[in-house]
Parts: C-alpha cells; structure tokens; sequence
C-alpha cells in the first residue's frame, strides 16, 4: 500500500507547476514510470449511444490538438488525469472478446497491476448475439446504460493479459475473513460481479487505494 501511495505522490510532484495530465506511450513506460505530460486535457464521458453504435469504452480524451489526439488514440497506453487512471482499451481482450476502443477508467491493484472497469463479458456477449439475430436496435437495448452491465479486469502490464474479477478471484481473497466471504457466497451472481461491489471489497482489503471514476 505504501508503494500505491509513493505512486501516486511521485506523479503528483512530477507534474507539480503544469497541468495536472500525462501520458504512458507503453505499458513498459508505465512499468518504469516513463510519463509525458500534458498542458491540457479533458477525459470526456462518452453516451450510451455512442458506445452502442461504435463500440469500445466510456471515456475518450480530448487535449484540443488533432495530432495529440490521434496519438493518445491509437498509440498511448496509460492516462493519468488529475487523480484519475485511464487505460487505453484499444487491442485488449479477454477470453477473446475485444474491448474496442478508447479507455476504461482504472486505478493500481495490489501495486503491480492494473483494474480497470468495462463492459462485462456477459453484456458484450449478449450484445454480440443481439446485433446477429436482432440488428442494431437489437444490441442497443442488450447493451443499456444499466451499470450492472459492467465488470472489473485485473490487467498485468508486462503482458497485457486481462483476467476478469469473478468469483475465482474474489474467494480466494477472502479467506482470512469468514464473515465477508460468507456474505459475498450469499450475492447472486450478477451482483457478486458488480463494481459496486468488488470495488469496496477491494479497496477494504487494500488491495486498490483510489477507486476508479467510473460512469454513474
């Protein structure tokens, strides 16, 4: 925990007097702390449909310059913006389903990894099948802005694996405290996946510091 706090005190000095913004052109710059920063910066919420019809994560960045846009598109990796992680989404997956693009919000996990938040493997699944059986409008009644929609991944930068937050991760975690485990054996299985609950748990057991800025 302490290595977490250092983390973030560390950036907050190293952009001390500028913007308060960086970016990680690899995750190996991330791994070594190799940030650039940025003058200006806004991390915009992108609508439900937006993400319906194109795909990809919540949050998409916007400095005012096409070129510095278009890099932290499709090249950056990392985005530290004030006290928020962003993680750029773009070639990811998980279980071979893709992210897409743009970035999910995200914070530091057990101090060498990365959870960020996106779109469940469920809800993109079933998405999926209803943009095969019933089009578009299909998907964009599968894929709401319902919140429960949404699921936690531990991303390891080294290499950009990406593991889901389930039932197999949780569990294990809690056995040295019986009274949570026993409640969280008793949620039903959306709800056992949910951020609002995992983010919590995690952050209880000191395992993530700041929670990510995800959507309401």
């Amino acid at each position: 925990m302490r290595k977490v706090l250092l983390f973030f005190a560390l950036m907050a000095a190293s952009l001390s007097g500028r913007a308060q913004s960086a970016y990680c052109a690899s995750f190996g710059d991330y791994q070594s702390g190799a940030w650039i920063s940025l003058d200006t910066l806004r991390m915009t919420l992108r609508s439900t449909g937006d993400i319906v019809w194109s795909g990809g994560a919540d949050y998409k960045p916007d400095t005012g310059d096409a070129k510095t846009d278009k890099l932290l598109k499709k090249k950056a990796r990392v985005i530290q913006h004030r006290d928020s992680l962003y993680v750029n989404c773009r070639g990811l997956k998980c279980k071979a389903m893709l992210f897409g693009n743009w970035y999910a919000p995200a914070t530091v996990f057990d101090r060498d990894y990365i959870l960020l938040v996106a779109k469940s493997l469920q809800a993109q699944e079933s998405g999926h099948r209803s943009a095969v059986l019933f089009g578009a409008i299909g998907a964009a009644i599968s894929l709401s802005s319902n919140k429960d929609n949404y699921q936690c991944y531990v991303l390891y930068p080294a290499t950009e694996v990406v593991e889901p937050v389930d039932r197999d991760m949780i569990e294990p975690l809690l056995q040295d405290h019986p009274t949570w485990l026993k409640q969280y054996q008793e949620l039903d299985k959306r709800s056992a996946y949910s951020p609002d609950v995992v983010l919590p748990l995690l952050q209880k057991l000191g395992l993530i510091d700041t929670l990510p800025a995800v959507r309401k």
